[in-house]
């Protein structure tokens, strides 16, 4: 069983009708010609999923605030203004360092998110 290259023209069920008739199993197929189809979508839906839960603020508000040691960063930062006086310059350094995992993980996705954007286009 080969991955298949050259198919690019026909419907989501005649690659799995390609990869039978090339001898793969069903696992196979899945292995070698569903999943780097789908790569593009599941890495984008994982950046998005990524990207919700490290800003998320509310749920750790509402079940984290009573132990400290399981705080989120933004929770913390957020803990942090509630305190003292801490000058704002300290709040936007933690919010830009706050930020940096999230865009770091975007570029490194970009080629397969700007890949699965363009895989499907076809040529006329």
């Amino acid at each position: 069983c080969e991955p298949l290259h050259a198919v690019v023209y026909y419907a989501p069920e005649a690659f799995e009708e390609a990869a039978a008739l090339d001898g793969c199993s069903r696992l196979q197929t899945v292995r070698k010609v569903i999943l780097p189809l789908a790569l593009p979508s599941l890495m984008a839906t994982g950046l998005y999923v990524f990207m919700i839960a490290w800003n998320e603020f509310l749920f750790a508000l509402l079940f984290l605030a009573a132990d400290p040691g399981q705080w989120t960063v933004s929770l913390g930062l957020a803990q942090l203004s509630n305190g003292i006086e801490v000058p704002k310059t300290v709040l936007m350094a933690g919010s830009v360092v706050l930020t940096i995992p999230v865009v770091l993980l975007f570029f490194a996705a970009e080629r397969l998110l700007t890949e699965g954007l363009t895989s499907g286009a076809d040529k006329s």
